[in-house]
């Protein structure tokens, strides 16, 4: 992206900011409606047709009904909570649970939500903000390393994969 060190000129009165005059006016914005709620209206449209194709092409596996008189079954989460499923695992026993399935979850949700006041930095370079692109990193390869130590874990459990 290119910086502009230029000063620009005042927009004149009954002047209309569009799509071809707007770089020269790097401090005037452009309406939101109607083009970008046309936009989004088009992008959602397409994206839920495609959610609607691949649910009839390849619909979700049913298994066999529940049997309420097994004592064998073992659950086992959906794919969305593996990570905090097997946050679980690393604090065993009943005093524990609660610290690692509330306390740092909260923590890290805390966190989530002071990051635009710790990262002040106005670039988008990650280059000149190492403060985040390491907090980054390290939260993607938390969730991806539980997430991989759950599915060993459920692959074990009596009855096999974690699809079932």
């Amino acid at each position: 992206m290119e910086v502009r060190q230029e000063s620009t000129k005042p927009v004149q009165r009954g002047e209309i900011i569009t799509e071809e005059n707007v770089y020269e006016r790097p401090d005037e914005t452009m309406g939101f409606f109607p083009g970008q709620v046309l936009v989004d209206i088009v992008v959602s449209a397409i994206l839920m047709t495609m959610v609607v194709f691949l649910s009839y092409v390849v619909p979700a596996p049913l298994t066999e009904p529940m049997d309420i008189s097994t004592t064998s079954y073992v659950p086992r989460p959906e794919w969305f909570f593996f990570f905090y499923d097997q946050m679980l695992m690393f604090f065993p026993g009943y005093v524990l649970i609660p610290f690692g399935g509330v306390i740092i979850p909260t923590i890290v949700a805390i966190i989530f939500f002071a990051i635009p006041w710790l990262d002040r930095e106005p670039r988008h370079s990650q280059t000149r903000r190492p403060f985040m692109t390491v907090l980054a990193v390290l939260v993607v390869l938390t969730i991806v390393i539980n997430m991989l130590l759950t599915m060993i874990r459920i692959a074990n459990f009596p009855g096999g994969s974690p699809a079932g």
